[in-house]
């Protein structure tokens, strides 16, 4: 039977490939006590590891802004900030304990290092990878990476396999971007785009799964899409989830979007009163509260979602349902 496929696909901060480590071992322990079947037997998962498309260049800004002697101090901050993202609190609390530091011993006048760090890979990915009118350069190459991780499922999980994304922070713009490219490519959607870039496709093969037929399942988590939306007439228009071609190649798998933001994320927000199209699209904007409790009333909630079980069951439960129905679909 083809196996489902899982694609992660990260946001900002991230400088570490493992980002999705502790998060794809709970999926694949919940998936296991939910569904009584072997991840293994079922599940295809990859992840998206697109921010060395910018870290060259944002340490290149970063020694610039405050010289070389501050990159050991930066190194730090990248190793605490992907343990964070892993799921340690220890080290989203030394991230937070640093941010008071003002000053370097030895760096003049480069005041708030954390602070500044944050504020390059926070703001400066996100800046770098919004197209230009001109320039698609650094936009086609994250996007890249995300074909080139369809292209293994494809190969791992079969040609047709059936497709969930589990995307945060900005890399839910950039998965929403991306799979709109290929809807465009494929016919589905007209307008804001002009689908797939050359050095994209080259990454992909002729198959469902790599032209997007099959993605079912969606869960953006604490999503900036609302504030991406702007730039586009009453709030553009969302991609379509499911694609309505997975019916034709799998018509018991189902499929839905569903956006988990927490209340207390000011970074994340609901989807579905954009407009009467993202309202049609998202199948609910679900709040859930992240983090310990003693932290989750802030807004450092936005890096907890990967890692939290009141997030990731859901998730684990939707897919588990799909790979039932699909068994019985083929026995």
């Amino acid at each position: 039977m083809t196996k489902l496929a899982v694609l992660y696909v990260h946001g900002v901060e991230i400088a570490d490939d493992r980002f999705a480590e502790t998060a794809i071992r709970m999926l694949r322990e919940e998936f296991g006590r939910i569904a009584g079947v072997d991840p293994d037997e079922a599940l295809s998962i990859r992840t998206a590891f697109w921010a060395p498309v910018y870290e060259k260049r944002q340490e290149k800004l970063l020694d610039r802004m405050g010289g070389t002697r501050a990159r050991r101090v930066f190194e730090l901050l990248d190793r605490l900030g992907g343990a964070a993202d892993r799921g340690s609190v220890p080290a989203l609390l030394g991230l937070i304990a640093s941010g008071l530091v003002r000053a370097l011993p030895g760096v003049p006048g480069f005041h708030f290092p954390t602070l500044r760090w944050l504020v390059v890979h926070y703001l400066g990915d996100a800046i770098t990878y919004q197209a230009g009118a001109v320039d698609r350069l650094h936009y086609d190459q994250v996007h890249r990476v995300l074909a080139a991780a369809l292209h293994e499922l494809a190969l791992d999980a079969g040609p047709a396999a059936p497709l969930c994304v589990v995307a945060h922070s900005l890399g839910t713009v950039v998965t929403s971007d991306f799979f709109y490219d290929l809807q465009v490519s494929g016919g589905l959607h007209r307008g804001r785009s002009a689908g797939v870039a050359p050095m994209v496709a080259a990454e992909l093969d002729d198959t469902p799964l790599e032209r997007g037929e099959t993605l079912g399942w969606l869960h953006t988590l604490g999503s900036p899409l609302a504030l991406w939306a702007q730039r586009h007439p009453e709030f553009g228009m969302p991609i379509t989830v499911p694609h309505p071609e997975l019916a034709l190649h799998h018509p018991d798998a189902g499929g839905e979007w569903i956006n988990v933001w927490d209340p207390d994320d000011v970074i994340a927000s609901p989807l579905r009163p954009l407009n009467d199209r993202y309202a049609e699209a998202v199948a609910e904007d679900r709040p859930v509260h992240v983090a310990p409790w003693w932290l989750g009333w802030t807004p450092l909630a936005h890096p907890f979602y990967w890692n939290d079980h009141r997030v990731v069951t859901p998730i684990a439960t939707s897919l588990a349902r799909a790979w039932h129905r699909l068994r019985v679909t083929t026995g």
